[in-house]
């Protein structure tokens, strides 16, 4: 359980007054404000584990220095230490919230659940004037318009601030958001003009009760005026709480593991690490991809230069291609080996191409079969031979062939003696 710590002079609204945050006001307690405060940490520390100290952002800087001095005089980092940028009266009432909620949350997630309240209220007031107003932006024409007699102005403060002067044209300004419903109010009139409050903007805000508090002591501090109507408009929803809670993702934190959703861990100051972004949708092959969605008033995106397309080169004309049909080779499933020869046996003989005279491929011969002569048979039977004379004996054949005799073919011939 965390306990919760406003410091300040914030009374309570009543509102939740079984569950109310303690207060601490060190304003003209002079030197006694510090050692005060520092016992007030070590007491709360030994009852709870862990303080939440809530602080205005507007006036932070007593405030931020006795945070310091105590997580260093108790060797500690279990005191948090939490600005909030709404007007008096809605961080009192943020500060009772916190306070009923932390039996159910962890430090970090109560940390959290700080910043989101202060951006669901809707926090504002009536003032005379906004010559001296300091906390929230004003423009040179409502500064102006302030040294007018007569009339108001509307401001609202924290999530959305803006300044609107009241007329009869426009009574209310234009609401970017409102609580959910049921929307309760809480006002605090301090010589203002209630009645502003509550004819026009009670109808605008759609609230169910409005109920009326005791002025905060630091209100005129931050409006810059005496005279003014302070009001915050938040959810009655018994879940508005819950929703809130759960509405967050938290993380550990690296290094003292309390999970949290902020930028940086509010106990040990620890930054933590950025959020990956969710990953695209990968679009499949061949498909149009999704245009992205462009604001209103977008100006559409500026053509980028193309290239010159490359200019196309005379190229030589290629070469007449045979025109005999080509026969198609379908590829072999595999590799074709040639014929293994042994030794003992003779190579197959081939058969001879001949050149066509069209020019086409060569080809074997027409009248080619398998079954005709070789290349060696076919020479052997073009040979010329020399016939033999009728009347000649029958050829003889010796053994031994002289040295005087010579062989033409299968004829003899024997050189004639001179006697």
């Amino acid at each position: 359980m965390t306990a919760v710590v406003l410091v300040g002079d914030f009374p309570s609204t009543g509102v939740l007054q079984a569950t109310v945050a303690q207060r601490v006001a060190v304003e003209g307690r002079g030197d006694e404000a510090a050692p005060a405060f520092v016992d007030h940490m070590e007491y709360a520390l030994r009852r709870r584990g862990a303080v939440l100290v809530l602080y205005p952002a507007w006036k932070r800087s007593r405030a931020q220095r006795l945070v310091r001095l105590a997580r260093s005089a108790l060797l500690t980092d279990r005191i948090a230490g939490l600005p909030l940028d709404v007007p008096p009266l809605a961080l009192s009432l943020v500060a009772d919230q916190l306070t009923f909620a932390s039996a159910h949350a962890r430090p970090g997630v109560l940390a959290t659940l700080a910043h989101r309240l202060c951006a669901t209220l809707h926090a504002g007031a009536w003032v005379n004037s906004v010559a001296r107003l300091e906390h929230v932006k004003t423009g040179l024409g409502a500064h102006v318009s302030s040294y007018l007699p007569g009339g108001g102005f509307s401001v609202t403060a924290g999530a959305h601030p803006e300044v609107h002067r009241i007329t009869a044209a426009k009574p209310v300004p234009r609401l970017a958001s409102r609580p959910a419903d049921p929307v309760l109010m809480l006002v605090a009139d301090a010589n203002g003009d209630a009645g502003w409050l509550q004819s026009r903007m009670r109808p605008v805000l759609a609230a169910v009760t409005s109920t009326a508090v005791a002025p905060q002591p630091m209100s005129a501090e931050y409006w810059g005026t005496k005279k003014y109507t302070e009001f915050v408009a938040f959810s009655g929803h018994p879940h508005a709480l819950r929703s809130l809670l759960a509405g967050s993702s938290y993380r550990a934190c690296g290094w003292c593991g309390e999970p949290t959703a902020l930028p940086e861990c509010p106990f040990c100051l620890m930054v933590q690490p950025a959020r990956e972004a969710a990953p695209t949708e990968a679009v499949p092959p061949g498909h149009p991809q999704r245009p992205h969605p462009q604001p209103s008033g977008a100006q559409p995106p500026r053509p980028q230069p193309q290239p010159p397309a490359p200019q196309h080169v005379q190229r030589p004309a290629a070469p007449p291609q045979p025109s005999w049909p080509q026969a198609p080779h379908p590829p072999a499933p595999h590799p074709v080996q040639p014929p293994q020869v042994r030794p003992d046996e003779e190579a197959p003989p081939t058969r001879p191409q001949y050149p066509r005279q069209d020019g086409g491929p060569p080809s074997a011969p027409p009248d080619q079969t398998d079954d005709a002569p070789s290349l060696t048979t076919l020479l052997d039977d073009a040979a010329p031979r020399r016939a033999a004379a009728p009347d000649s004996p029958p050829e003889r054949t010796p053994r031994t062939t002289p040295d005087d005799e010579w062989r033409d073919g299968t004829v003899i011939f024997r050189p004639q003696r001179r006697r």
